[in-house]
């Protein structure tokens, strides 16, 4: 069990390492996880797991993606398939107070192994400190070193480039390109478009929720704004706002978002239903 406390706001990250499944024998310890989350914080929190199968601890390859919303002292356990040489699990959290633990089953559902999040077993994420610029008149993004304010290099893109957003969990960037009507995907490891997603007219801002790994697009060309599947890389909705949208901005905690109208109105996004709940007037 392990206390995740965040103190200063911000998400919480964990996870568990790697852990070997493979025993002298050749056979493995376990053939399920069972993963119990415990919220014990005073409000709802949200978190997501992901679960890796590694064949070294330099390849992983996700097989696990849930994003969990509990309410107050809810508690939830998952099983997971675990018939791998070896895998890990992350853990990323918006509350306060969340207990994990791992438990490794046999194939008759017995206990094989207690994989207990502690603290000193976490492995720091690494993050890389760069900034990315769209630039519309080049067609390309300039990718540059924060650690040493050079620029490292630059993507090119589609036509006239602008809003821009990263996902730092999958190290994806996501670049709305305005004539081009569609988003590129770019790979911060390899720093190359691994692909690109058609929206609707005119793509201009881009917003992020890395809980949920959704990428909202707002078309001021359309009047919407396009949901992405961060996973499958595919548009799974378009949510219909106010007139020629363009700013938007996502709260991963409430998982609402925020998009700028022309005519001074804000709309309100609900991320669960990609609904429109609210619009609010603001200032000319």
């Amino acid at each position: 069990m392990v206390k995740l406390s965040k103190g200063d706001g911000t998400m919480a990250l964990l996870s568990t390492g790697f852990i070997k499944n493979l025993q002298a024998s050749g056979e493995r310890t376990s053939s399920t996880l069972a993963v119990k989350i415990t919220n014990r914080d005073s409000v709802s929190t949200m978190i997501r797991v992901n679960g890796f199968y590694l064949t070294s601890t330099e390849t992983k390859t996700e097989y696990v993606l849930d994003v969990l919303t509990l309410p107050p002292g809810g508690e939830v356990t998952n099983n997971y398939y675990a018939e791998f040489d070896a895998f890990q699990f992350q853990f990323l959290c918006n509350s306060e107070e969340v207990g994990i633990s791992i438990w490794g089953k046999s194939p008759a559902g017995n206990l094989t192994e207690v994989y207990q999040v502690h603290l000193e077993q976490l492995f720091p994420m690494e993050v890389k400190e760069h900034i990315y610029v769209p630039n519309s008149n080049s067609n390309k993004v300039s990718i540059i070193d924060g650690g040493t304010n050079t620029l490292q290099g630059d993507v090119a893109v589609g036509l006239g480039p602008f809003g821009i957003g990263v996902n730092p969990l999958t190290n994806r960037i996501y670049v709305a390109n305005f004539w081009s009507n569609n988003v590129s995907v770019i790979d911060g490891e390899s720093q190359t478009v691994i692909t690109k997603v058609a929206v609707n007219s005119n793509p201009l801002g881009v917003g992020v929720n890395p809980v949920t790994n959704r990428i909202y697009v707002t078309n001021r060309g359309s009047n919407n704004v396009s949901v992405i599947d961060g996973l499958a890389n595919v548009v799974i909705d378009n949510i219909m706002v106010g007139a020629s949208p363009e700013g938007i901005t996502v709260n991963p905690t409430t998982n609402r978002i925020y998009v700028t109208n022309l005519g001074n109105k804000v709309s309100v996004i609900n991320g669960n239903t990609n609904t429109v709940i609210a619009t609010v007037e603001v200032g000319g």
